[in-house]
């Protein structure tokens, strides 16, 4: 990714104004690069196409959309961030003015994602935890549609981890006697596996280089190693038969101390056919698949044990 570092970052702060008991609906719309956006304005300036990423802590924003609004890099207030490649040292800016379509968001502590000036956006930030903090949101993506303050998840299938406020679950698969770890990203556009998965599979396609696009908080593209196949996987609510992903060395796994174990990332190519509900104030989540094929055999699911 060329134009913005996403972010993982440690602890999530919380923005103001209390949730209502009114279900809010706004409409996604599909970028080029095959992301989500939502309309943010800043003040009475905007929208600006922001992505809801439930792998990131923080709201991010690209530097030259935060220079228009007050930000002067001073390098200064530096803050560690993890990547999904590398841990990188990142400015933050305050705004005080944001609205989510029309819902007031508060004042939001942003990680600014460095841009050439010159650089045409397809994004212009990433809707991180701390967006959402005391809200209850579903993610839609099969009717692109984001609603705010609807109803609690019914099922655990994952949840907000405490210390670094991004959506983690746990998978099964044939072959893989334990459980996979999984961070459910939807600001990744694809799903990765590690090193430790992928040798536990062991079947394998011709080795492959993927660009995932310019938008994410991948610093540069990434080269994948090779494909594998995983079959009869469950993620909550979710069954597939088969499915073939990419198996990547991130640091993103060493940061979430998975790199001993079977983990993934799960991205909008598998979730751009689901549903999430996601609880901040409580941290539970909930995943349904979109289509009927998808669903586990009596409605059965994959739950998060604790």
């Amino acid at each position: 990714m060329n134009w913005i570092l996403r972010v993982i970052a440690a602890v999530a702060l919380s923005f103001a104004g209390a949730a209502t008991a009114q279900s809010d609906v706004i409409e996604l719309e599909r970028t080029a690069s095959g992301y989500f956006v939502a309309p943010v304005f800043i003040g009475p300036d905007g929208p600006y196409p922001f992505a809801p990423d439930t792998g990131a802590s923080h709201t991010a924003i690209a530097q030259s959309l935060a220079e228009a609004h007050g930000f002067i890099s001073t390098q200064e207030r530096l803050d560690a961030v993890q990547t999904l490649t590398a841990e990188v040292q990142a400015e933050r800016h305050i705004l005080a003015d944001l609205r989510l379509g029309a819902l007031p968001l508060g004042e939001i502590d942003m990680v600014v994602t460095p841009t050439p000036p010159d650089l045409q956006l397809e994004l212009f930030g990433l809707l991180g935890s701390n967006a959402f903090t005391g809200r209850v949101i579903k993610l839609d993506y099969p009717q692109a549609r984001l609603s705010l303050n609807t109803q609690q998840p019914r099922h655990a299938d994952a949840r907000i981890d405490p210390v670094r406020q991004v959506l983690v679950g746990a998978a099964q698969a044939r072959r893989i006697e334990d459980d996979i770890a999984v961070l459910i990203d939807t600001g990744s556009p694809i799903t990765l596996v590690n090193r430790e998965l992928a040798r536990q599979l062991n079947r394998r396609t011709p080795v492959s280089v993927v660009n995932v696009g310019n938008m994410t908080r991948i610093p540069r593209a990434v080269e994948t190693e090779d494909r594998v196949i995983l079959t009869q996987f469950r993620l909550g609510g979710v069954c597939l038969r088969r499915m073939a992903v990419n198996e990547a060395d991130l640091d993103v796994f060493r940061a979430m101390g998975w790199q001993h174990r079977p983990a993934m990332i799960v991205g909008l190519d598998l979730l751009q056919s689901t549903a999430l509900t996601i609880d901040f104030r409580t941290g539970r989540a909930q995943i349904d698949p979109g289509p009927e094929n998808w669903r586990c055999p009596g409605d059965r699911r994959a739950q998060l044990s604790h």
